[in-house]
């Protein structure tokens, strides 16, 4: 179990014309971490064949205690800054704010009314992006955080003269994904949810039928972030290999041990609501995790090995 705290992270606040200058970097803030990282292994023979299980579980929560607080500079402005926009796309964007937590993710939205409802204009059948939505009134809302609540991990062998064979069953429960994918390919009608609308002839809001189903397409695939949140949760066969040691020894007396296996990894999805793998991240940036922006599938791995000890 661990508590970690990081400040003075690196701020860039703009400043007024009037200073002669266009922002200034500070160092402020504070980031607290706490967190639980765990082992459990069991070596347990079955008759002639021996067998070990492990299973690793960890967790992480991150809480963003402070941004920039006022700080006034030489010249005798007053620069501050509690809220900090990162990495993001067109309907989705990773946002710091004070009491929240690095990886929350804010989308953009349909409008709807004092109910709830999302707001239709049943004359020209239509529906509308808020720009005012959110608590900043910014048209961005929250949708959730793209980090997971907790990641396990059960790894079993089994050995048998000489025989061995390993799996590896990785799970990531919780946390959010938003695919800019699937949201231009209903904006184009190239999906299959646009395929299904177009049969049936009307697009299903809030329990009623519109029949617009291109221009409801169009707006929202164009623009809607909120309508692609999907669940990043998954489990997985992460590894599955087989090897065998060879008694080399007894032709090579030089060579202690001979051993080859065959290894893949990331074999099976045994589950995922996500339309793609929630593990891959559209950039190589650092706040860009759970925004997929027509990324390549994820790579299935499979490989042959041979270790010799001299």
């Amino acid at each position: 179990m661990y508590p970690t705290s990081t400040y003075n992270q690196l701020f860039n606040p703009s400043l007024p014309s009037s200073s002669g200058y266009s922002s200034i970097y500070i160092n402020g803030g504070q980031v607290d971490n706490k967190g639980i990282e765990a082992s459990l292994t069991l070596n347990q023979p079955l008759g002639p064949v021996k067998w070990n299980s492990t299973f690793t579980y960890t967790l992480n929560r991150n809480k963003i205690k402070k941004l920039l607080k006022p700080t006034t500079l030489s010249g005798g402005e007053v620069v501050s800054q509690d809220m900090m926009d990162l990495g993001g796309l067109e309907i989705v964007k990773s946002r710091l704010v004070e009491g929240g937590s690095i990886g929350d993710l804010y989308v953009t939205a349909l409008r709807t009314d004092h109910h709830g409802y999302i707001d239709v204009d049943y004359v020209n059948n239509t529906v509308a992006i808020d720009d005012k939505a959110g608590e900043r009134k910014d048209g961005w809302i929250y949708a959730g955080n793209s980090q997971a609540k907790y990641m396990m991990g059960w790894r079993n062998s089994f050995s048998w003269k000489g025989l061995t064979l390993s799996c590896l069953i990785n799970a990531r429960i919780g946390g959010v994904v938003v695919s800019q994918t699937q949201a231009l390919m209903d904006a184009y009608g190239v999906s299959k949810a646009t395929a299904t609308a177009r049969d049936l002839g009307y697009v299903l809001i809030d329990g009623h039928e519109v029949p617009a189903v291109q221009k409801y397409y169009s707006t929202v695939g164009s623009g809607v972030g909120s309508m692609y949140v999907y669940s990043a949760t998954n489990v997985r066969l992460a590894e599955l290999s087989l090897g065998y040691d060879v008694p080399v020894q007894k032709i090579i007396p030089w060579i202690q041990s001979m051993n080859v296996a065959f290894t893949g990894r990331n074999l099976l999805m045994f589950y995922c609501k996500a339309p793609y793998d929630p593990e891959l991240t559209a950039s190589t940036g650092t706040h860009f995790s759970g925004m997929d922006y027509f990324m390549l599938p994820s790579l299935r791995n499979l490989g042959f090995s041979v270790k010799l000890n001299f």
